[in-house]
């Protein structure tokens, strides 16, 4: 950071959300969509030097940065971090000088698709733990609840904490949940209780978002009915459990930005619920069907085929064909059949480029795809061939 940025920042003195945990990039997203509703009425949403979003108002300003671009400030009301748990230590300049400091902790260990509690690693924690030490008495942290990690945070400081989650207990807890042509769910603060629609959406993780954004935006003096209006424009980010149109009038659930054994799980579960009929409101010709295409999952370690193995046992259960990528998901397809799941739906490739060829000839309206698999697999490169054109 320069020293321009520095003198500007200690003048000013921004009110700061520092966003972090393995969901801090939806849920930055989240936190400014519901603040960019109150803090840019007076003027639309424009674009910084690097491309991230500044919305501008009589009544402040508000912009999203990620650890990537800290280098210049203007002279923003409001700043919203989005960093890495390792790199909170990077952020003690900023805490130490901001009228408000706001921490924003998101999960650390893995969502299971079956259960509201579960615990990351604790040393993952060391850093941001630091940082809550020397945050000032007047700073607010909003914490993840049900991940028993990241709620032992609240033992380290006095500052006032929030917290978000399913389990009873959270601040901001959800419950009734519901899907629909996206999620259906209820947020109860306080006894106060608002219906909350995230359109084209699914997944625990977009909702953990929307509980930290409207925790944010109580701290910035919004209502709950101020905040379920500004989550409906909430769009999420590419290839996070996202529902758009592919071509021949079909519908992809695009979460190809990454996975795990937890999170491809409940994408199957979510594709097996999800009723066709809603989204597409029309008679089904001999389309209607739901295609898991799953890359590779990496990073699991010794126990790589079992972990496949059960995933395929979840595809027998939710989808009508199945495409695998790579050679790890190999093992789903042979799970999937030897629940019986019929052989000549199961279609294996080694090369993103041939699955393409066979899936855009499989394809038939009304279809639903849920497109899954690590990063490095680069499944996202199958979203962008059989996306619809807009």
């Amino acid at each position: 950071m320069n020293l321009l940025s520095k003198l500007i920042f200690i003048w000013k003195k921004p009110k700061i959300i520092i966003v972090t945990g393995k969901g801090r990039d939806i849920t930055a997203e989240a936190i400014f969509q519901v603040l960019n509703q109150k803090f840019s009425t007076s003027a639309p949403t424009i674009r910084g030097y690097d491309g991230s979003a500044v919305a501008a108002s009589a009544g402040g300003k508000i912009r999203k940065i990620t650890e990537d671009n800290l280098g210049f400030l203007k002279q923003e009301e409001i700043l919203i971090f989005e960093t890495k748990l390792e790199k909170a230590k990077n952020f003690s300049f900023f805490v130490k000088n901001s009228k408000l400091p706001i921490l924003v902790v998101t999960q650390v260990g893995e969502i299971p698709p079956d259960k509201a509690f579960f615990a990351g690693e604790r040393n993952e924690t060391t850093e941001i733990k630091k940082l809550t030490k020397i945050l000032p008495p007047f700073s607010r942290l909003i914490l993840n609840f049900d991940d028993e990690t990241v709620r032992e945070i609240t033992e380290e400081t006095n500052v006032f904490a929030l917290t978000f989650g399913f389990q009873e207990g959270a601040d901001f807890q959800s419950t009734d949940l519901r899907l629909n042509k996206g999620v259906n769910f209820k947020i109860n603060y306080r006894g106060n209780i608002v219906p909350i629609w995230l359109d084209s959406l699914f997944g625990k993780e977009q909702i953990y978002s929307a509980l930290a954004a409207a925790a944010c935006g109580i701290i910035f003096d919004l209502n709950l009915v101020e905040i379920s209006q500004a989550l409906k424009f909430y769009k999420g980010l590419p290839g996070r459990m996202r529902l758009i149109k592919g071509i021949k009038r079909s519908f992809i659930l695009d979460d190809s930005a990454t996975s795990s054994v937890f999170s491809m799980t409940e994408a199957l579960e979510i594709l097996g619920k999800t009723e066709i009929e809603k989204l597409v409101h029309r008679s089904l010709g001999e389309g209607g069907r739901k295609i898991a295409v799953l890359g590779d999952i990496l990073g699991i370690g010794k126990y790589t085929i079992e972990a496949h193995e059960t995933i395929g046992e979840k595809v027998a259960a939710t989808s009508n064909l199945l495409f695998t990528i790579g050679s790890r998901a190999k093992f789903i397809g042979e799970a999937a059949k030897n629940k019986g799941f019929p052989e000549e739906k199961i279609f294996q490739f080694d090369e993103i480029n041939l699955a393409v060829q066979a899936l855009k000839r499989e394809i038939k309206e009304d279809d639903l795809i849920l497109i899954d698999g690590s990063t490095e697999m680069k499944m996202s490169e199958i979203v962008k061939e059989i996306k619809a054109v807009q």
